[in-house]
This record gives C-alpha cells, structure tokens and sequence, in this order.
C-alpha cells in the first residue's frame, strides 16, 4: 500500500496555500532544543493528529495542561507576575481593565498553583 487515497479538497504536501486564520498574521518564529528521542516521540505524536506541525505546537502550546515542577525560577517569575497583576488589581478591583495577556498570564499562575496544590 504505496499510495493513500487524498481528496481533491485536500491540500497536498508539497503546495503552499496561504493561510488566513481570522486576519492574523503568523510571521514570529518560536525555535526550541529536544533531544533525538523526544524529536522521534514529537514527530509520532504529529502523525498520529494529521495536523500540521505549526498547528499542532500551537494547539499543544495553548491548550495543553501546564505541569509545573516547583524550582527557585518558577517561583520568582511567578512572584514577579503577580506583583505586576496586584497593582493592575488595586487600581480596578473588578477585573475590567484586565488586558488578554494579563487575563492570560493570571489564568495560568491560578492552573499551575490549583495543580500544585491538588484542586482539579
């Protein structure tokens, strides 16, 4: 079975079709280290999705549960994020005038402290 059968409506692999995903632009390059194992177990975890690469880090990275494992790094870039969130709180207690990325970083200070602590 040389050949798998590939809808028409399906882009193949070697065409560029220009992707535009509600009006964003993706023109920033996030690179990272693994080793030839963990490259090996990424590569099978992708084919197994059927998505492409791009799209299956970015799923990863977004909605995947964060496991922490508590060092002295963790836990000052924690500390440094929510004094930031405290002075945006105090000014508005309600959380109005929260911007994405401090709603963001908030709601994920509170998954990685409700793993730590138990309460799933």
């Amino acid at each position: 079975m040389d050949k798998i059968y590939r809808r028409s409506t399906q882009r193949s692999e070697t065409s560029k079709k220009p992707r535009i995903d509600n009006n964003r632009v993706r023109n920033t390059i996030i690179n990272f280290h693994v080793s030839p194992q963990e490259k090996e177990l990424i590569n099978s975890r992708i084919e197994v999705t059927g998505l492409t690469r791009a799209e299956f880090f970015i799923q990863s990275c977004l909605y995947q549960t964060i496991l922490v494992k508590g060092n002295i790094r963790s836990y000052t870039e924690i500390k440094k994020k929510v004094d930031e969130l405290v002075s945006v709180i105090d000014r508005n207690p309600d959380l109005t005038c929260l911007e994405p990325n401090q709603a963001e970083t908030l709601k994920t200070i509170l998954e990685i402290l409700d793993r730590r602590f138990g309460r799933e």
